[in-house]
Protein backbone atom coordinates (compact mmCIF):
# COMPACT_ATOMS: atom_id res chain seq x y z
CA UNK A 1 0.00 0.00 0.00
CA UNK A 2 1.61 3.46 -0.92
CA UNK A 3 0.78 6.69 1.27
CA UNK A 4 0.54 8.41 -1.52
CA UNK A 5 -1.90 11.38 -1.15
CA UNK A 6 -4.32 11.05 -4.12
CA UNK A 7 -4.61 7.11 -2.88
CA UNK A 8 -5.64 7.96 0.41
CA UNK A 9 -8.21 10.48 -1.02
CA UNK A 10 -9.30 8.42 -3.03
CA UNK A 11 -9.77 5.05 -0.69
CA UNK A 12 -10.89 7.92 2.01
CA UNK A 13 -13.74 8.70 -0.84
CA UNK A 14 -14.58 5.58 -1.96
CA UNK A 15 -15.31 4.92 2.14
CA UNK A 16 -17.60 7.44 1.81
CA UNK A 17 -19.39 6.63 -0.65
CA UNK A 18 -20.47 3.39 0.98
CA UNK A 19 -21.48 5.17 3.90
CA UNK A 20 -24.91 6.37 3.35
CA UNK A 21 -24.98 8.92 5.73
CA UNK A 22 -21.77 10.50 4.53
CA UNK A 23 -22.98 10.01 0.46
CA UNK A 24 -26.17 12.13 2.05
CA UNK A 25 -24.15 14.85 3.21
CA UNK A 26 -21.84 14.88 0.22
CA UNK A 27 -22.16 18.55 -1.28
CA UNK A 28 -24.53 19.65 1.11
CA UNK A 29 -21.24 20.37 3.93
CA UNK A 30 -22.29 24.15 3.36
CA UNK A 31 -25.60 23.63 4.79
CA UNK A 32 -24.26 21.80 7.68
CA UNK A 33 -22.09 24.14 8.62
CA UNK A 34 -25.19 27.01 8.82
CA UNK A 35 -27.41 24.49 10.59
CA UNK A 36 -24.46 24.07 13.63
CA UNK A 37 -23.60 27.86 13.39
CA UNK A 38 -27.62 29.00 13.57
CA UNK A 39 -27.29 25.53 16.71
CA UNK A 40 -24.69 27.22 18.35
CA UNK A 41 -26.40 30.75 18.06
CA UNK A 42 -29.73 28.67 19.33
CA UNK A 43 -27.72 27.30 22.53
CA UNK A 44 -26.04 31.06 23.43
CA UNK A 45 -29.76 32.41 23.07
CA UNK A 46 -30.95 29.88 25.32
CA UNK A 47 -28.60 29.87 27.95
CA UNK A 48 -28.64 33.89 28.35
CA UNK A 49 -31.98 33.41 28.58
CA UNK A 50 -31.25 31.15 31.73
CA UNK A 51 -28.55 33.70 33.58
CA UNK A 52 -30.12 35.59 36.02
CA UNK A 53 -33.61 33.61 36.74
CA UNK A 54 -33.82 32.10 40.03
CA UNK A 55 -34.00 29.49 41.12
CA UNK A 56 -30.74 28.98 38.52
CA UNK A 57 -30.70 25.51 36.57
CA UNK A 58 -28.20 24.29 33.78
CA UNK A 59 -29.37 23.80 29.83
CA UNK A 60 -29.61 20.20 30.66
CA UNK A 61 -31.72 20.67 33.86
CA UNK A 62 -33.90 23.29 32.12
CA UNK A 63 -34.54 20.58 29.42
CA UNK A 64 -35.67 17.86 31.73
CA UNK A 65 -38.24 20.74 32.78
CA UNK A 66 -39.56 21.13 29.43
CA UNK A 67 -39.66 17.19 28.82
CA UNK A 68 -41.87 17.23 32.00
CA UNK A 69 -43.92 20.12 30.83
CA UNK A 70 -44.83 18.80 27.99
CA UNK A 71 -45.70 15.21 28.87
CA UNK A 72 -47.16 16.41 32.03
CA UNK A 73 -45.81 13.78 34.19
CA UNK A 74 -42.95 11.19 33.74
CA UNK A 75 -41.21 8.35 35.61
CA UNK A 76 -37.20 9.04 36.32
CA UNK A 77 -36.87 6.43 33.69
CA UNK A 78 -38.88 7.56 30.71
CA UNK A 79 -36.96 11.10 31.23
CA UNK A 80 -33.86 9.12 31.83
CA UNK A 81 -34.51 8.44 28.03
CA UNK A 82 -35.92 11.43 26.45
CA UNK A 83 -32.23 12.97 27.58
CA UNK A 84 -30.13 9.88 26.53
CA UNK A 85 -29.01 9.16 29.73
CA UNK A 86 -28.68 6.70 32.59
CA UNK A 87 -31.28 6.49 35.03
CA UNK A 88 -29.14 7.65 37.77
CA UNK A 89 -27.93 10.50 36.38
CA UNK A 90 -31.66 11.71 35.92
CA UNK A 91 -32.43 10.65 39.51
CA UNK A 92 -29.40 13.23 40.60
CA UNK A 93 -30.65 15.90 38.15
CA UNK A 94 -33.91 15.23 39.97
CA UNK A 95 -32.88 15.50 42.85
CA UNK A 96 -31.52 18.83 42.03
CA UNK A 97 -34.59 19.89 40.65
CA UNK A 98 -37.04 18.64 43.75
CA UNK A 99 -34.46 20.23 45.99
CA UNK A 100 -34.56 23.78 43.64
CA UNK A 101 -38.92 23.41 44.39
CA UNK A 102 -38.80 23.02 40.57
CA UNK A 103 -40.27 19.63 40.24
CA UNK A 104 -42.77 17.19 42.35
CA UNK A 105 -41.63 13.47 42.62
CA UNK A 106 -44.23 11.11 44.05
CA UNK A 107 -43.94 7.44 44.51
CA UNK A 108 -46.56 5.72 41.76
CA UNK A 109 -49.63 3.68 43.46
CA UNK A 110 -49.38 0.86 41.11
CA UNK A 111 -45.40 -0.14 41.66
CA UNK A 112 -44.20 1.62 44.80
CA UNK A 113 -40.05 1.52 43.19
CA UNK A 114 -41.52 3.81 40.40
CA UNK A 115 -41.02 7.51 40.95
CA UNK A 116 -43.51 10.32 38.90
CA UNK A 117 -42.35 13.33 38.15
CA UNK A 118 -44.29 16.52 37.94
CA UNK A 119 -43.48 20.30 37.44
CA UNK A 120 -44.40 22.42 40.29
CA UNK A 121 -45.91 25.95 39.15
CA UNK A 122 -42.86 27.63 40.13
CA UNK A 123 -40.81 25.31 37.15
CA UNK A 124 -43.79 26.51 34.49
CA UNK A 125 -43.06 30.24 35.63
CA UNK A 126 -39.38 29.56 35.24
CA UNK A 127 -39.73 28.19 31.67
CA UNK A 128 -42.14 31.05 30.93
CA UNK A 129 -39.64 33.46 31.79
CA UNK A 130 -36.86 31.60 29.65
CA UNK A 131 -39.31 31.50 26.53
CA UNK A 132 -40.10 35.08 26.60
CA UNK A 133 -36.17 36.25 27.36
CA UNK A 134 -35.74 33.48 24.19
CA UNK A 135 -38.61 35.41 22.18
CA UNK A 136 -37.12 38.85 22.79
CA UNK A 137 -33.61 37.81 21.71
CA UNK A 138 -34.91 35.89 18.89
CA UNK A 139 -37.02 39.07 17.89
CA UNK A 140 -34.23 41.25 18.41
CA UNK A 141 -32.19 39.20 16.10
CA UNK A 142 -34.97 38.98 13.57
CA UNK A 143 -35.04 42.75 13.07
CA UNK A 144 -31.56 42.45 11.35
CA UNK A 145 -32.86 40.65 8.33
CA UNK A 146 -35.76 41.68 6.12
CA UNK A 147 -38.76 40.38 6.00
CA UNK A 148 -38.12 37.95 2.49
CA UNK A 149 -35.18 36.30 4.59
CA UNK A 150 -37.39 35.79 7.59
CA UNK A 151 -39.85 34.19 5.89
CA UNK A 152 -37.71 31.86 3.89
CA UNK A 153 -35.87 31.27 7.04
CA UNK A 154 -39.43 30.41 8.69
CA UNK A 155 -39.74 28.02 5.58
CA UNK A 156 -36.24 26.48 5.65
CA UNK A 157 -36.77 25.93 9.82
CA UNK A 158 -40.05 24.32 9.15
CA UNK A 159 -38.65 21.92 7.07
CA UNK A 160 -35.74 20.86 9.26
CA UNK A 161 -37.66 20.71 12.18
CA UNK A 162 -40.62 18.54 10.09
CA UNK A 163 -37.35 16.22 8.77
CA UNK A 164 -36.41 15.99 12.56
CA UNK A 165 -39.84 15.14 13.82
CA UNK A 166 -39.82 11.85 10.97
CA UNK A 167 -35.94 10.75 11.65
CA UNK A 168 -35.35 7.39 13.24
CA UNK A 169 -32.49 9.58 15.03
CA UNK A 170 -34.37 11.92 16.91
CA UNK A 171 -36.61 10.00 19.22
CA UNK A 172 -36.88 12.40 21.37
CA UNK A 173 -37.85 15.22 19.33
CA UNK A 174 -40.60 12.94 18.23
CA UNK A 175 -41.88 11.81 21.43
CA UNK A 176 -41.95 15.52 22.35
CA UNK A 177 -44.80 16.08 19.88
CA UNK A 178 -46.28 12.94 20.47
CA UNK A 179 -49.22 13.93 22.66
CA UNK A 180 -51.96 16.01 20.73
CA UNK A 181 -51.72 18.52 23.04
CA UNK A 182 -47.46 19.03 22.84
CA UNK A 183 -47.58 20.84 19.93
CA UNK A 184 -49.86 23.99 21.28
CA UNK A 185 -46.84 23.87 24.14
CA UNK A 186 -43.97 22.95 23.04
CA UNK A 187 -41.06 25.42 23.91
Amino acid sequence: MTDDPATVSESIDAELADDDAASMLAGQADVVDAVLAANRVFVAVAASALAGLEPEVTLPQFRALVLIDIHRSMTVAQLADALGVVPSTATRMCDRLVTKELVDRTVDAGNRRQMTLTLRPEGRQLIAQSTRQRKREINRLLKSISPQQQAELATSLGALVQAAHSSDRTRASRRLHSTPEAGSRAR
